[in-house]
């Protein structure tokens, strides 16, 4: 059991729930303590240009004597009676050890105003991802499998942050794949206040000491100012704090520099990556809307869609690539992302060449899923300028219509 108590500066960026969680870690309520202070501070150098108080006491009870609590229950609502020569020392007697007072409810989730703010942020960075993720970037030489101990230490890490509320889980698997590991050296500059940060920062193991300089504080020996604050990362105690999350919204000077104490090794989050977790997720869960229009998948619930659409492959071409052929073996059918758009074109049984114009949520190749395993394209399909789609194999499709055929038969 844990008990908090914590000024409205604690409170400002971080829900009841998640000081909890931080505290749950530890086994140490000064450690404890030091921890929520610390991302308490960070976030509010993030959002502010100042700081309200940061003050908490953090107490871990071991054990309540249940015999005690029920007797002030009982003698509260007058279900015992009182001893006739001291009606009050029952009460007091109880009270001197066991105070209980009336709590404000709890607060699990993040204030109205700054939930609204956040989410806007996040979803101006899906809506502009195509703008701020450059062409050059590429998100699969980040990934790298991670144990399932790892995973763990990283979950650990972003439980309790803002930026990570309301993930799915497949997002979350993404995110464990794209996070770098990055050994550090000692006296090595993480972040440099006052230049663009692009990485959010999971402390894995060591100590990384925040330094401040102030306005207009010259750094003539090049130290970074004053410091303020250290965290500290220790597998053997569990603990990981993590900083920089605001990087992952948006390009903005960082408010201090962190450098390394000690050796050390981090997770970092790159924006980009961060970026495209969420709208490859949303760009997926728009396809499933997709694929549900096809006559093939009508009957298909939102769980069988899901299942589908985790076979979807991302392909890209640029104006003129013809992406589909008609009269070719058709080997997919495609769903055309938003931003993307191309120029479909067939010849009628009268040589009559009729053309469209596709767009993004647009779908073309379904022909595929109907006749024999031999169908050919239809129409001849061209980018007419740069176009992403998801691709779907004809055979993964084919596999899933027969599965779900044998469900139907054997479900009454």
């Amino acid at each position: 059991k844990i008990i908090v108590l914590a000024s409205d500066g604690v409170f400002e960026f971080l829900t009841n729930q998640s000081v909890i969680d931080i505290c749950a870690k530890f086994n140490d309520p000064l450690e404890a303590c030091r921890a929520v202070v610390a991302e308490s501070y960070e976030l509010w150098l993030q959002y502010e240009l100042r700081t309200d108080d940061i003050t908490m006491i953090c107490i871990f009870i071991d054990d309540v004597d249940s015999s005690k609590a029920m007797k002030t229950s009982l003698l509260r609502d007058g279900s015992v009676p009182l001893l006739e020569n001291n009606p009050s020392e029952d009460i007091r007697e109880v009270e001197d050890e066991l105070v209980t007072v009336e709590s404000r409810p709890v607060r699990k989730n993040i204030s109205l105003e700054k939930s609204r703010a956040l989410q806007k942020l996040k979803q101006k960075s899906i809506r502009d991802v195509t703008m701020f993720i450059e062409e050059d970037f590429d998100v699969e030489s980040l990934y790298s499998e991670k144990t399932d101990e790892e995973k763990s230490r990283i979950a650990e890490a972003i439980k309790a942050s803002v930026m990570f509320q309301n993930i799915t889980d497949a997002q979350r698997e993404l995110i464990y794949g794209v996070m770098e590991p990055m050994p550090v050296k000692k006296g090595a500059w993480i972040i440099k206040q006052g230049t663009v940060g692009d990485r959010f920062y999971i402390v894995d193991d060591g100590r990384f000491e925040v330094r401040i300089l102030g306005e207009n504080q010259e750094d003539p020996d090049n130290t970074g100012g004053n410091v303020v604050h250290v965290y500290t990362g220790s597998r053997e105690s569990h603990s990981h704090p993590s900083f920089g999350e605001l990087a992952l919204m948006y390009s903005a000077p960082r408010a201090a520099s962190i450098i390394a104490q000690t050796d050390g090794q981090l997770w970092a989050l790159h924006r980009y990556a961060f970026k495209k977790v969420l709208a490859e997720q949303g760009a997926r869960k728009d396809a499933e809307k997709v694929l549900k229009k096809l006559d093939a998948f009508k009957s298909f619930d939102s769980q069988e869609l899901k299942d589908l659409s985790s076979y979807l492959e991302e392909s890209k071409y640029a104006a003129g690539d013809v992406i589909i052929k008609q009269g070719e073996p058709g080997l997919s059918l495609f769903v055309i992302l938003p931003g993307g758009t191309c120029e479909s074109e067939r010849q009628g049984e009268d040589g009559e060449i009729i053309k469209s114009i596709l767009k993004g949520h647009d779908f073309f190749g379904e022909e595929l899923l109907d006749g024999d395993s031999d169908m050919s394209y239809l129409s001849t399909v061209t980018a007419t300028s740069k176009v992403t789609c998801w691709m779907l194999q004809k055979s993964d499709a084919k596999r899933f219509i027969s599965s779900k055929k044998k469900q139907d038969v054997v479900t009454p």
